[in-house]
């Protein structure tokens, strides 16, 4: 009688051959250098050239000086339109819409403007200041330096405004400039 053949108990063989401990580590490791490198590179080459930087902004602006005087001409405050908006709280804000620009050759790193709101006897009810060339700047709201030929809308809030307050457009003159 043939006798029936044993089982054959063996381990099967492995997939991959072993490799030393930590091995799987170096190509981790070189795959995570390249992707930082290549991270580094593209926004370094990626980033749009730089402008030359314009001279840090005083927080408060000199009095006008001769040279800014004679430039005033060349500044020209566009047409003032008046608005107003109304929340359904009741709550009502009157907007100042005017353009800016330099006509003149000069870069403008700051304006300030002082608008005056005036009574029915042409009194001041209302004084207020602000800058929109060379103040901070908010997302979507560029304060930055105004270049030759440059124009700019600029846009005022007034949360409160008195009583006596004529309706008309205010007055609105530059009572601060630094040119560049």
């Amino acid at each position: 009688m043939p006798s029936e053949p044993e089982p054959v108990h063996a381990e099967p063989a492995p997939l991959h051959a072993d490799s030393p401990a930590g091995g799987w580590r170096s190509p981790v490791l070189v795959a995570v250098l390249l992707g930082l490198g290549g991270l580094a590179a593209f926004l370094w080459l990626g980033r749009p050239g730089m402008a030359p930087a314009a001279p840090p902004v005083p927080d408060q602006l000199p009095p006008l000086s001769s040279e800014a005087e004679a430039y005033l001409p060349q500044i020209e405050i566009g047409p003032i339109e008046l608005s107003r908006w109304q929340n359904f709280l009741g709550q009502q804000i009157t907007y100042l819409d005017l353009a800016l620009a330099n006509r003149g050759p000069r870069r403008v790193t700051a304006v300030e403007l002082t608008v005056e709101f005036l009574d029915p006897y042409q009194a001041v009810v209302l004084r207020e200041s602000v800058r929109p060339v060379g103040g901070r700047s908010l997302p979507g709201i560029s304060r930055g330096p105004l270049a030759p030929g440059e124009s700019r809308p600029v846009r005022i809030g007034f949360e409160h405004l008195p009583a006596d307050w004529d309706r008309r457009p205010p007055r609105v003159r530059i009572t601060g400039l630094l040119l560049h």
